[in-house]
């Protein structure tokens, strides 16, 4: 075989390769493995893209064609349940931050001090170990004196802070990882909101549990008829199909940009969305942008919201 048709022969292989892992990542089941690989969808169309700049410069039609087709296609599955803007929507009335605080964070002053300076209303922590609680707890009460912390060693701690009035909080438990639903009290009626972190999809089993949390989310956001937030570490991108099978069966909707990336946090930058701002119908998140914690591996997220 000449040196020609070789090339040629490699080049239909890699476009042929590259073709199969686009429909993979657009058409596979929704399992363990291509869970994960879907997680980064932004990051494989960018390698496409790279692809067919290097293909076109190197005049290589078949693998140009192959790359440009599959960024396009794997693009095309950046698809997420995003809440419309209500017309009606004016000016934002409640503004919510949402901090994973890494557990074996030390940078407590340095947290404390943005938690502060952010001027929310409610503030969601994750990753809450008992020093952590205890430091949440005496630097915030005075600001914040409707709180519920539930500290834990096992990375699932989780509290709560909320400077408006709450007519309770309540702990729930999601397979055996803690929830804490608020009810706020204000003239305009009662506002649910609900700090979550679910199981990180680390393993198989991980990954069925983190879809049964999910799952369990959406019956206590149907159990009661209040405009409801769900804000925390859902340990699911904007588009999988956990996130859809989430709102479908809530009624929520994504309130923050589905392709903001919040995870891992490595000097400033992160790679994929999973800390998230849920809303029910009639509540708008008007803005919503991410921070830099300090000493954490997740960007923060601050949004105001008209309720």
């Amino acid at each position: 075989m000449s040196l020609p048709m070789l090339a040629r022969d490699r080049e239909v292989r890699l476009a042929a390769a590259m073709l199969a892992v686009a429909c993979a990542l657009a058409f596979a089941p929704d399992a363990f493995l291509p869970m994960l690989a879907r997680a980064f969808l932004m990051q494989w169309a960018l390698l496409f893209a790279a692809l067919a700049g290097w293909s076109l410069w190197r005049r290589r039609p078949w693998t140009f064609g192959a790359a440009a087709f599959s960024a396009c296609m794997v693009l095309l599955q950046v698809d997420a349940p995003v809440a419309e803007l209500q017309v009606s929507a004016a000016s934002a009335d409640l503004r919510i931050a949402q901090f994973n605080l890494l557990q074996p964070n030390r940078r407590h002053d340095e947290v404390v001090r943005m938690a502060l300076a952010s001027n929310a209303d409610v503030l969601s922590f994750q990753e809450v170990s008992p020093t952590w609680g205890a430091v949440l707890v005496k630097a915030l009460v005075d600001t914040y004196p409707h709180f519920e912390v539930v500290p834990g060693e096992h990375c699932y701690g989780i509290a709560l802070f909320s400077r408006l009035p709450a007519e309770r909080m309540t702990v729930h438990e999601l397979c055996g990882v803690p929830v804490i639903e608020a009810v706020l009290r204000r003239a305009e009626g009662p506002l649910r909101i609900i700090s979550v972190h679910a199981t990180s999809p680390g393993s198989l089993s991980e990954h069925r549990v983190r879809n049964r949390q999910l799952r369990q989310l959406a019956g206590l956001v149907r159990a009661r008829g209040e405009r409801t937030i769900v804000v925390g570490d859902l340990n699911t991108v904007s588009w999988d199909r956990a996130m859809w099978g989430l709102c479908a069966a809530s009624g929520l909707r994504l309130g923050t940009q589905p392709v903001a990336p919040t995870f891992p946090s490595v000097l400033g930058l992160a790679l994929i969305p999973i800390d998230h701002v849920l809303v029910s119908p009639g509540t708008s998140v008007l803005r919503c942008g991410t921070f830099v914690i300090p000493g954490s591996d997740h960007r923060g997220l601050i949004a105001d919201i008209a309720t």
